[in-house]
């Protein structure tokens, strides 16, 4: 089963099942502008072995991805609040290349 991204009013993310691509395997970019409420929250599911990355960027939509969390170790079933979501703001989470390990890594956002 390959990498797939969900995308639902309230949420956004990917499930990671086998070995990422050389760009990696992401939710699609969000960006709370818009949404009815202040809290963005990260979670991870999956039972699976994943190295998590949380990446942002700012601006035009061909800006560069930066890094702003990598290794994010959490359980599984983990949920937090990501507070630095400013206006304009655009996040993303999944597992870069060669991050992935075994099973199946859901990791995204919702709101």
């Amino acid at each position: 089963m390959a990498n797939t991204q969900q995308t639902k009013p309230r949420y956004e993310y990917v499930t990671v099942t086998e070995g990422p691509p050389a760009d990696g395997s992401w939710c699609n970019g969000v960006n709370m502008t818009g949404h009815k409420t202040d809290e963005l929250f990260f979670s991870r599911r999956g039972g699976g072995s994943a190295t998590i990355s949380i990446q942002f960027k700012t601006g035009e939509s061909g800006a560069a991805w930066t890094d702003y969390l990598t290794d994010v170790d959490l359980s599984d079933g983990a949920r937090c609040i990501l507070d630095d979501h400013g206006a304009g703001v655009r996040w993303r989470a999944g597992v870069k290349e060669n991050g992935w390990s075994s099973g199946t890594v859901i990791v995204g956002f919702d709101w």
